[in-house]
């Protein structure tokens, strides 16, 4: 399933109405076609109290990226935010997505206190 599948059923799921519903969706679609990075945003880390617009603080960032990007709300909680550059849209995603990258150190360099303690990891012979 591609994104804007993944996104159009998410709507259709949401909205109760099944005319919005199919409107939606095919805004989906337009948006999708005008903006090549496009993020779903409902459960992001991006909105008011109300749910009812972006952080005042979000869209200050996106205002300080001076990147082209719209946002796109079909309700309470629930939108859609594109990006015409794909350096932009990585920053906002990893900004504001909650998602956490991990990343792994390498064998040596894991030690949690510098004294040899019972966390140490067992080094073989």
């Amino acid at each position: 399933m591609t994104e804007l599948e993944e996104f159009k059923a998410v709507i259709v799921d949401t909205m109760r109405d099944e005319e919005l519903a199919s409107s939606a969706c095919h805004v989906a679609e337009a948006y999708a076609r005008l903006w090549p990075f496009v993020f779903m945003v409902n459960d992001w880390d991006v909105w008011n109290e109300g749910r009812r617009a972006l952080r005042l603080q979000v869209v200050r960032w996106l205002e300080d990226e001076q990147a082209s990007y719209d946002f796109h709300q079909f309700g309470r909680g629930m939108g859609l935010v594109g990006f015409k550059d794909r350096e932009a849209a990585a920053r906002f995603e990893r900004r504001w997505s909650g998602k956490r990258r991990l990343m792994s150190a390498s064998y040596q360099d894991w030690n949690p206190h510098p004294v040899k303690s019972t966390f140490e990891p067992h080094h073989p012979n």
